[in-house]
């Protein structure tokens, strides 16, 4: 397929979702404020087990910016599983999925695309959120690092977007819809450490994590918030993640024609 023909869907999702933001002016203002949701929750459960001056003193940063980046960098790394897990599984449950299997539309391609406007949405949503709470930590520095921690966190969400399309295709496979989905999105909040580092989890738990990308890029961001320096290891880790996203490539490709034909022996409901 050429790159136009992508373009198109791409455009497609764009006009898609700005409908559906200007529909429910709501969703954006929660998305907006989601990442202050899960620190306010996550601070004052550490600071009733008085925890968070033991965490800085152990990881070397403040545990306000570590873990408003590592709400962040959830949101944005989910993307691509939420996205099409979500779409595809209620397109089943509304009835339309087999007339869109039916079109001559590369699933895969759309697939692919879904989730590149909620992205663009995340840049935003980085902007009003890691901005702030960073300048106020670290004064004029902070708007560098900020920046630097949202693009990294946008390349990291693609990184990981093959395997998350795997666990998006499990999802629809199983046909288990928002249960499975709900152990999925806990299960990769641990195993990728985005809000804890890796190197407190336990050994079993950093080995299985060595499989997944966004483990990866969630250690980059985190050594880069301590150091505010890009490092050799740092760069080690950036050709780990990429190997994964390769790896996992054809996995998700096959993953995908193995559901459009279990999809299209199932037929359509009526």
């Amino acid at each position: 397929m050429s790159s136009r023909y992508y373009l198109e869907l791409v455009r497609a999702e764009y006009i898609f979702v700005i409908a559906e933001i200007f529909r429910r002016k709501s969703m954006l203002f929660t998305v907006l404020i989601w990442p202050y949701i899960l620190l306010t929750f996550i601070l004052l459960l550490g600071s009733a087990m008085g925890g968070l001056k033991y965490f800085q003193a152990r990881v070397g940063v403040n545990p306000v910016i570590f873990f408003i980046t590592g709400g962040f960098l959830l949101i944005t790394s989910l993307a691509f599983f939420d996205d099409v897990a979500s779409r595809f599984w209620y397109d089943e449950f509304i009835g339309v999925l087999p007339y869109i299997i039916m079109s001559p539309i590369s699933k895969v391609l759309l697939a692919f695309a879904m989730a590149i406007p909620r992205l663009t949405i995340n840049i935003l949503l980085g902007v009003s959120s890691l901005i702030p709470v960073y300048v106020v930590f670290k004064g004029v520095q902070g708007i560098t690092d900020s920046l630097i921690v949202i693009a990294l966190s946008i390349l990291g969400a693609l990184l990981f977007s093959t395997l998350a399309m795997v666990f998006a295709i499990i999802v629809l496979v199983s046909g288990g819809g928002w249960r499975v989905m709900n152990i999925i999105r806990p299960l990769i909040m641990l195993l990728s450490g985005v809000m804890y580092p890796r190197f407190i989890l336990p050994y079993v738990v950093r080995l299985i994590s060595s499989f997944i990308p966004l483990a990866h890029t969630a250690e980059i961001i985190q050594v880069y918030i301590v150091h505010s320096e890009i490092t050799s290891s740092m760069l080690t880790l950036l050709g780990i993640a990429i190997a994964l996203f390769i790896i996992y490539m054809p996995v998700s490709i096959r993953g995908f024609s193995y559901w459009e034909l279990k999809v299209l022996r199932k037929g359509v409901k009526t």
